[in-house]
């Protein structure tokens, strides 16, 4: 599947990419992604961590959210994503994961869902996950891999202090 999204990003109109769209940034979490600015506000969470938009005809869905990890662990959180999307019945063709983010992709009763996610500072992660008809796979993979390039962290994470313990000297 990534193969064919890359070959589509050659292949694409110029206007699926030039097409006019904005940044969103949390600074709560620490991160920011573009968004098609045909993509409106469809529902938010009442703390504001979660964005769904979709466009005019709602032929797609994309929810957009930052989380606190469980024990900060952005690999566990990763798998834990995949095996839910799994138990939710989607068939799982693409993952790709490290330390840093995730993305994976599959297809349930002619759906696509395509989820990405970066680690953050501090325990903290970004993901985003849109869904989509198979029949308008053209339409909106151009899209999936410009959100997949723009998700990032806005914050420098920096080591967390390290105590140093003085012994005294023996002699």
């Amino acid at each position: 599947m990534l193969a064919r999204l890359i070959a589509l990003l050659l292949l694409c109109p110029a206007s699926a990419l030039a097409a006019d769209w904005w940044s969103y940034d949390d600074a709560g979490f620490g991160y920011a992604i573009e968004l098609p600015s045909d993509f409106h506000l469809s529902a938010s969470s009442g703390d504001g961590s979660r964005l769904s938009l979709s466009p005019a005809d709602r032929s797609a869905m994309l929810q957009v959210f930052g989380t606190a990890l469980a024990n900060g662990d952005f690999v566990e959180e990763a798998n834990v994503r995949v095996a839910l999307a799994r138990d939710q019945g989607w068939k799982i063709s693409y993952s790709k994961s490290n330390s840093r983010g995730i993305s994976f992709s599959g297809t349930k009763q002619g759906r696509i869902v395509y989820v990405r996610g970066v680690a953050l500072c501090n325990g903290g992660a970004a993901f985003f996950q849109m869904d989509y008809s198979k029949a308008d796979m053209q339409r909106y993979d151009a899209i999936v891999m410009r959100l997949v390039r723009s998700l990032r962290s806005t914050k420098k994470c920096t080591p967390t202090a390290q105590v140093v313990k003085n012994f005294p000297a023996t002699g």
